[in-house]
């Protein structure tokens, strides 16, 4: 008979407390990337800079390249001057 009580606590019970937990919010301190400037414009921003990347993608006043699949960008920073 505990046995049957352990599987209904199991599979009825504990769900629906999980269910009902609010969600977290989210950490304030990481920067927003969908607020974030686009990496191309950066180069628009910093006209002395020659070639520049957010560890993603690495762009030149003639286009950018595609980014990795592991990637996780940070913010762009100027990687050699004109």
């Amino acid at each position: 008979m505990s046995l049957r009580l352990v599987a209904l606590l199991v599979v009825f019970i504990v769900p629906a407390a999980v269910a009902q937990t609010p969600p977290t919010a989210p950490d304030t301190a990481a920067p927003s990337h969908a607020t974030q400037k686009p990496v191309p414009v950066f180069g628009d921003d910093h006209p002395e800079c020659g070639e520049w990347s957010d560890g993603c993608i690495v762009c030149t006043r003639e286009g950018c390249s595609l980014p990795g699949i592991a990637c996780v960008p940070k913010d762009p920073a100027c990687r050699k001057a004109k």
